[in-house]
């Protein structure tokens, strides 16, 4: 499903217009045909819980980092020869990052839908565009770094006017993109992106709302899972011990204190 950018009129969803959809969208369901009614296929309990749209946010690891930037990568392969790829792959592989940012790029540009999150992560927000610069066509090359820099300002803004220009520059992005690539680009995960300034206003960086915290707690989580048997329960299981063994401070009482320094003469 396509949302072209020409048809965007800015009136935000309310929850109230939300819950009406959805209730209609199950009137209109019969059976195991689902009926989507401005794009809302039916109710969700979590909304007795959240409110739409202020509380639901885009999650910037999947919506960027797995979705659109390597689908983006794959457009530009189409038009890079095979000696430009490789030139690109060996930067990639050759690059060398912080101790604590650990980075590998393993598979080729050809192939960046098979890159984890945390490397898009690292070619959208720092390397894409020195690595790129020589490589691309200057229209796609212009319109990577007005992608780059808004997705960065977005990422840990400063101030307010961080916060404004980077939505200026994706709403830049998302109006060209069509005529930068073709009318296929315009799909939702595109169209989210005009989402994101509004998002950053209630929430905060897209760097303290993403998933990439809870993904690697889930990492941590998985190591008191052994074998691919009762898995919730062994996590439980050693969690729940943790919590029973582990040492809580606690302040001695001064005055049941004994004072054993040479100066005091004790021994």
């Amino acid at each position: 499903m396509l949302y072209p950018y020409s048809n965007n009129d800015y009136t935000a969803r309310t929850h109230d217009s939300y819950l009406k959809s959805a209730r209609e969208a199950v009137k209109k369901s019969k059976g195991h045909k689902e009926v989507a009614v401005n794009g809302i296929k039916g109710l969700s309990y979590l909304f007795e819980i959240f409110r739409y749209p202020d509380q639901i946010i885009y999650d910037y690891m999947h919506l960027v980092c797995l979705c659109h930037i390597p689908s983006l990568i794959s457009r530009w392969c189409s038009c890079l020869n095979k000696l430009s790829i490789l030139d690109i792959d060996k930067k990639l592989q050759r690059l060398r990052t912080p101790h604590n940012i650990k980075v590998a790029f393993l598979e080729s540009i050809k192939v960046a839908s098979l890159w984890k999150a945390k490397n898009s992560r690292l070619f959208v927000l720092y390397v894409g565009v020195p690595i790129m610069v020589n490589h691309l066509p200057t229209l796609l090359f212009s319109h990577f770094i007005i992608y780059s820099l808004a997705i960065k300002l977005l990422h840990a803004p400063q101030s307010k006017e961080d916060i404004l220009l980077g939505e200026r520059l994706l709403d830049y992005y998302c109006r060209t993109a069509s005529k930068v690539y073709d009318s296929s680009i315009e799909i939702f995960s595109l169209h989210a992106h005009l989402h994101l300034g509004h998002q950053v206003r209630l929430h905060g960086g897209l760097a303290h709302t993403s998933a990439f915290s809870f993904e690697s707690a889930v990492r941590y989580i998985k190591k008191n899972a052994h074998g691919s048997t009762n898995v919730a329960s062994q996590i439980a299981y050693w969690n729940n011990l943790r919590c029973t063994t582990q040492m809580k401070k606690f302040n001695l009482v001064t005055n049941s204190l004994m004072d054993v320094s040479e100066e005091n003469g004790n021994i």
